[in-house]
């Protein structure tokens, strides 16, 4: 036995062999044990023809034959088991000769005669067995016969073309009963893909459109009548149930509708009317090559032919098309796209059989508008007819033929197997294909000039993942291998992308497509893939018109890998674009954009902004759009380094400070002209000064910080009022009163471009039972008499921040400063701010192993803003220099003045600068004012490589970072509120 008979199942058993001689006699049975030895497994082969023993009794002539069909195929063995007539039947079937497409016709028809009106199970069991009788047959011919592949493949179709033909009547003769014939009347199947070009694998789908001649209405019939639409899709689903339905005899042929009108997404059946309609406003490239091959294969012919005559200028045209050779080296790209994902594919993969056939198409279209002897459907056909007409050499013709020839024949075998629909290469056949492939490739070089393959990203997963003609499991296991967490709305946010590409004109067919592999590709490098392509299918799905948008990403590769790249950095700023996509402008300027700007520079563009919007509700709009823009232009430097943390803070306070003041313009127009200017008793007009406290105070601004706001009015006379306006004189509280509350009504009211800010009023005296504004005097009567100690610390932040500056200026300096540091701490001052700390700890942090709080959790930054406001309290009386509101700046006044000692200056100030970029970056992931921080798992993980973490275990590196900063700090803490040298 030799070594191919050997293996796994190589060695039949000695009752095997002992059947076979016993059933057969010694010269047959010997002559099938010689054919199996030259097999690739001679045990399975022979254990197979044991089960055939009855099918070997009645063709005692067809021992070879059996052995050919049993090894290249499992599912035409299990056939003839089952039905061991065939094997009889096969033997005199006279294999060296094609069946002419008439007998294949009559014999389909013959197999469905008889039928009673209405019995879907007894004619889709018949097509099936006639179907399966006929491709043994053909089988048979290639395995045996060595039949010409033109001849399988023209075969191969005349059966499909004839199981179309005999489905048809008796299902439409069912509908006619039910509801009567249509008026007009007029159905046709139109076959494209390998149907079409008669040109059929082993196991093709079968490409079809329907279409009915023009819209009406049935006769009627035993259930009334119906629109012809309805009528039709009724009649083009119970065909495609015909053919594709798996039942217990197998199926005809898969059926693929995706090359219809709009694609999958468009109606199952169309009349010729809206066909024509559709093809004149948004036919494609890629329809252009489908219908290349188009032809009627069942039902009314002259309705085919209608429709193929009338779309003859669509698809052949008479000039060069210079926007076609553009979408043909698109759709050349895909090609290369899906060979980088199957380099084992005969059919999709480098210089496979997709790449012969679109050679063949690509010059078609090109010339056949000019040359109608191109108009051909075979490749093989179309290969000749190019070389007689000279656009191909006949030696390249020939030799592009072979290779053609060569894949297809492996291809089919590949698909004999198990009738599935694979044309992967077993490893060991890669060499036989290599000298095949490598002149396909170079043919398509020459045809369309230098290969796109170096424009397109080499990704074989995203490749397969972009695929709309493969497996969901496939493309899914493609994204998921590709880092993609969630591949299931991973791909759910490819078919948005894909649409909105196909909206613009820019998603040629069902493959690939080069702009989908670009976006995808840089998705897939971003820090969160899958909200990368979230964000950027949402952003371009939810644009009117994206061709504009969609043009300048792909001709600013910079701007898009900036787009995607913030898109999987951040859903608060992505959330920005997706409302607001003019916002794409910003991203493009940024490129040689100042990532720095002074507050003075940023109020000066606020102004100039609102110059050009004179109408109130115009500039809340304008101001709202200007700050999403300057946010976004924070938010991008910050991503890219470009602004570190006290940066960063300083340029959103600074924007804060820019809106506030202009809010408050408009706020004090608007009361003024109603209840006229506040007046002193003394003279003058009454100053309103806005105080900033904490964040906004210390010009520490995050992405999401409220405003913590303080209002002090001049004067306080219970007799001063306003010189009144058009509805009257006010006193002064109310007028200010309503001054305050309209400027918190600018500021938070939700437009459709967001709101400014949230303001928080709460620190001002007497906390939320307190006016919202109050008088210089009570403001100092408050603070001298009531005020607690944490009130106290809270106005080492005071900054002020709008309204009058002189006033605001005079405030701080007179009676914020005094009230702060003109006075002593109170015994047990260190102990009751600790109290308070701790407090904020257990009630707000509530910290927990699972999830951590930078800012108010153990060591975090509370911890470095009380250790720091303590010290000023402590020393500012004697030491005006530490009496400064940014936490920053005040530790180094502090270690200046010696009251610090460097090494926990130092301490505190990394651990500040730390924990805030944390926070910055979760709030800008999140797009919300998250402070949680998690510990483990896939969100830390994300978290970790956004801020700069890589290696194996990203998540477990930035934790460690964290804890260590956190302990340190929390150690300079305790020195300093629990006593020891700080």
């Amino acid at each position: 036995m030799s070594p191919g008979s050997r293996g796994p199942r190589g060695n039949p058993t000695a009752r095997t062999r002992e059947r076979l001689l016993k059933t057969l006699g010694e010269a047959r049975a010997e002559g099938l044990f010689r054919a199996a030895e030259a097999t690739f497994d001679a045990g399975h082969v022979l254990s197979s023809l044991e089960r055939l023993l009855p099918a070997l009794g009645l063709a005692p002539e067809a021992g070879g034959l059996a052995v050919a069909v049993v090894q290249a195929s499992e599912s035409l063995a299990r056939l003839l088991e089952s039905r061991p007539g065939l094997l009889r039947w096969l033997s005199g079937a006279r294999l060296e000769r094609p069946w002419p497409k008439e007998r294949t016709l009559a014999a389909a028809r013959g197999a469905v005669r008889g039928l009673q009106s209405g019995d879907r199970d007894g004619l889709h069991r018949r097509l099936r067995r006639f179907k399966a009788r006929s491709m043994l047959r053909l089988a048979a011919r290639e395995l045996w016969a060595h039949a010409p592949l033109k001849e399988v493949g023209q075969e191969q179709s005349d059966v499909a073309e004839a199981v179309l033909r005999a489905a048809l009547p008796p299902l439409e003769a069912a509908l006619r009963e039910r509801h009567g014939a249509p008026e007009p009347e007029g159905f046709s199947v139109l076959g494209l893909g390998k149907l079409g070009g008669q040109d059929l694998n082993f196991s093709s789908d079968v490409d079809l459109v329907y279409l009915y001649r023009a819209d009406g209405e049935t006769r009627g019939g035993s259930q009334g009548s119906l629109p012809n639409v309805a009528y039709y899709t009724r009649l083009a689903e119970g065909l495609t149930r015909a053919l594709s339905l798996v039942t217990e005899d197998g199926f005809c042929f898969r059926v693929d509708l995706g090359l219809r009108p709009q694609g999958r997404g468009g109606p199952a059946v169309i009349s010729l009317n809206a066909a024509l309609q559709y093809y004149e406003r948004a036919g494609r490239t890629w329809e252009r090559a489908a219908w290349v091959k188009a032809r009627g294969v069942a039902g009314d012919d002259g309705l085919a032919h209608a429709l193929l005559t009338a779309l003859e200028p669509f698809v052949w045209r008479r000039s060069l098309d210079f926007g076609a050779v553009d979408a043909l080296r698109a759709l050349k790209a895909e090609i290369d796209l899906r060979g980088k994902a199957s380099a084992q594919d005969v059919k999709l993969g480098p210089g496979g059989i997709r790449e012969v056939e679109f050679f063949a198409v690509a010059l078609q279209l090109l010339h056949g508008g000019k040359a109608p002897l191109l108009r051909a459907g075979p490749t093989l056909q179309a290969l000749l007819r190019l070389a007689e007409v000279g656009l191909l050499t006949q030696p390249d013709a020939d030799a592009l033929g072979d290779a053609y020839v060569f894949l297809r024949r492996v291809e089919n075998r590949l698909q004999m197997v198990e009738e599935q629909q694979t044309q992967s290469l077993p490893v060991t056949e890669r060499e036989r294909l290599r000298l095949a492939r490598s002149f396909v490739a170079q043919a398509f070089q020459t045809l369309l000039g230098q290969t796109v393959r170096h424009e397109v990203p080499d990704e074989p997963l995203l490749s397969l993942a972009l695929d709309a003609e493969l497996p969901d499991s496939r493309r899914l296991e493609a994204l998921s291998a590709r880092g993609f967490a969630d591949a299931e709305a991973a791909l759910r946010a490819l078919a948005r992308l894909r649409r909105a590409l196909s909206t613009a004109g820019l998603q040629e067919g069902p493959g690939p497509g080069v702009p989908a592999a670009l976006f995808l590709s840089e998705c897939a490098r971003s820090p969160d893939p899958d909200q990368a392509l979230f964000f950027l299918s949402e952003f371009l799905g939810s644009l009117v018109a994206p061709l504009g948008y969609l043009r300048l990403l792909l001709q600013r590769p910079a701007v898009a890998r900036r787009l995607i790249g913030l898109f999987g950095q951040s859903a608060f700023l992505s959330g920005y674009f997706v409302r607001n996509p003019e916002l794409l402008d910003v991203l493009v300027q940024a490129e040689g954009a100042e990532a720095h700007k002074s507050v003075d520079v940023i109020a000066a563009e606020l102004s100039g902004r609102l110059a050009r919007s004179p109408l109130d509700e115009e500039r809340l709009g304008a101001m709202r759009r200007f700050k999403n823009e300057e946010v976004l232009r924070i938010g991008l430097s910050d991503i890219s380094g470009d602004l570190d943390v006290p940066e960063v803070a300083a340029q959103l306070s600074g924007l804060a400070d820019a809106l506030l003041d202009a809010c408050l313009f408009q706020a004090e127009a608007e009361v003024r002209e109603r209840f006229g200017a506040p007046r002193l008793r003394a003279g003058g007009r009454a100053a309103l000064a806005v105080l900033g406290l904490g964040k906004l105070g210390g010009q520490e601004l995050g992405y999401h910080s409220d405003l913590d706001l303080l209002f002090v009015y001049q004067g306080g006379g219970a007799d001063e009022e306003t010189a009144g306006g058009t509805k009257g004189a006010v006193g002064h509280l109310e007028y200010f009163a309503r001054l305050v509350q309209r400027l918190l009504s600018l500021l938070q009211v939700q437009l459709r471009e967001g709101r400014l800010y949230q303001v928080d009023a709460r620190l001002r005296p007497s906390g939320n039972q307190g006016t919202l504004v109050v008088s210089e005097a009570a403001f100092r009567e408050h603070h001298e008499r009531r005020a607690q100690l944490w009130e106290r610390q809270a106005l080492v932040k005071a900054r002020a921040v709008g309204g009058d500056a002189r006033f605001g200026a005079a405030l701080l300096a007179s009676v914020v400063a005094p009230l702060v540091y003109g006075r002593g701490l109170p015994v047990g001052a260190a102990e009751e701010i600790h109290r308070l700390r701790q407090r904020i700890e257990v009630e707000v942090a509530s910290e927990t192993a699972g999830e951590l709080d930078p800012k108010a959790g153990h060591g975090g930054l509370l911890d470095v803003e009380f250790a720091t406001q303590y010290l000023q309290l402590l020393h500012g009386g004697r030491l005006e220099s530490v009496r400064v509101s940014n936490t920053l700046r005040a530790l180094e006044a502090l270690q200046a003045a010696g009251v610090l000692a460097p090494e926990a200056s130092r301490t505190l100030r990394s651990g500040y600068l730390f924990h805030r970029r944390v926070e910055n970056r979760l709030r800008l992931v999140h797009g919300r004012a998250l402070t949680r921080l998690p510990t483990g798992g896939a969100p830390l993980a994300l978290l970790a490589r956004r801020l700069g973490h890589g290696g194996a275990d990203p998540g477990g590196s930035f934790l460690a970072a964290y804890r260590k900063q956190a302990e340190a700090v929390r150690a300079a803490y305790n020195r300093v509120l629990l006593g020891g040298p700080c």
